[in-house]
């Protein structure tokens, strides 16, 4: 039986620094394997006041031709991983009309500074009293940058993302009454609103710090916001350990 060796991360960390730098002209795609495993403190904020902290492991299962299965499950949740297919660029893919659309992006390799790409795709799928979304996003390497997380300090490549999120809703119709008080005494009103569709907008912004030594991002930032530009809500991701299939 094979043993799982764990690289210290203040050697990968200093491995990284030295073999990657500002004058790197790309970033090519990682070099997955199955058992590669990574383990990442996941917290989500909501408004001003909702705070959920959770510590997620990932673990490449199985790699397909330009997919790959990785497990997912909270740390010591007594269940099985839960198996989800990704693109081995680490895109996320959705059926969408029988087809599967990418639904996000944070790399596309090889990574040079200054290149961009999109996705954008609409999911005419009913959730609820949600008819449909709208999703478009702009993915650009602005450069590296050094960063430091729970598993170390890393030279990584920074990946931008701003976009807007929409959701076509179906508004339902109400009707209600009311009680208002004058100086001649009480009118009762009564009053109705019609049923209808109505639209969401929420741009988004997303940070993403990919270290090629690590396979994947050593942190990565997820925000939506209102039409106010007020931030709803954020995700961030930061790395605790990485451990390399051997």
């Amino acid at each position: 039986m094979k043993t799982l060796q764990i690289i210290p991360l203040a050697l990968l960390a200093s491995t990284a620094a030295a073999s990657v730098s500002a004058q790197d002209s790309a970033v090519e795609s990682p070099a997955l394997k199955v058992g590669d495993s990574w383990l990442y403190d996941d917290v989500t904020e909501a408004g001003a006041t909702a705070y959920k902290e959770t510590r997620l492991n990932l673990v490449v299962e199985r790699l397909n031709a330009d997919t790959m299965t990785v497990g997912i499950k909270h740390e010591g949740a007594p269940t099985a991983f839960e198996d989800h297919v990704v693109g081995m660029d680490w895109s996320q893919r959705r059926l969408v009309d029988g087809q599967q659309a990418v639904t996000t992006k944070p790399f596309e390799f090889p990574l040079n500074i200054g290149r961009k790409w999109t996705v954008d795709y609409i999911d005419a799928t009913r959730r609820g009293n949600q008819l449909s979304s709208h999703v478009r996003r702009t993915y650009s390497v602005s450069g590296w940058t050094d960063i430091t997380v729970p598993a170390g300090h890393f030279h990584a490549i920074e990946v931008v993302a701003d976009g807007v999120d929409e959701a076509t809703i179906a508004v339902p119709a109400m009707a209600g009454s009311a009680v208002v008080a004058s100086s001649g005494g009480s009118t009762s009103m009564s009053h109705a609103q019609r049923g209808g569709v109505g639209k969401i907008i929420r741009p988004t912004h997303a940070e993403f710090y990919y270290v090629p030594a690590l396979k994947n991002v050593a942190k990565s930032i997820e925000e939506q916001y209102n039409t106010d530009n007020v931030r709803l809500t954020r995700q961030t991701r930061t790395l605790i350990t990485f451990t390399p299939s051997t």
